[in-house]
């Protein structure tokens, strides 16, 4: 199964409206990647990787660490495979890129 650019793109965009409910106008969550993978059993997920600006103290991460079940559901919902994964990463680190 091969995930098309449209369920990705469904897929950003609920996180991105999931996340402002929960946080508000506290941060700014852009981009919102999301890529297609294979787990060692060779099933097919979803990586989410969150970009945000904002307070990280501010960004609770026990409700975070949960995200990919809280979203199971609705990210199923869009046609994509198996339990989504999400990783956040402050805007200056990516901004500056990976470690030289």
């Amino acid at each position: 199964m091969t995930v098309s650019a449209e369920t990705m793109d469904k897929v950003a965009t609920l996180t991105k409206k999931v996340l402002e409910e929960r946080f508000g106008d506290g941060f700014v969550f852009d981009p919102i990647l999301v890529m297609p993978r294979i787990d060692q059993y060779g099933d097919e997920y979803l990586e989410i990787r969150v970009v945000y600006d904002g307070d990280i103290q501010e960004l609770d991460l026990g409700w975070t660490a949960g995200l990919g079940w809280r979203m199971w559901d609705e990210v199923e919902e869009t046609g994509a495979p198996g339990k989504p994964t999400y990783g956040f990463v402050e805007k200056s680190d990516w901004e500056a890129g990976p470690p030289k």
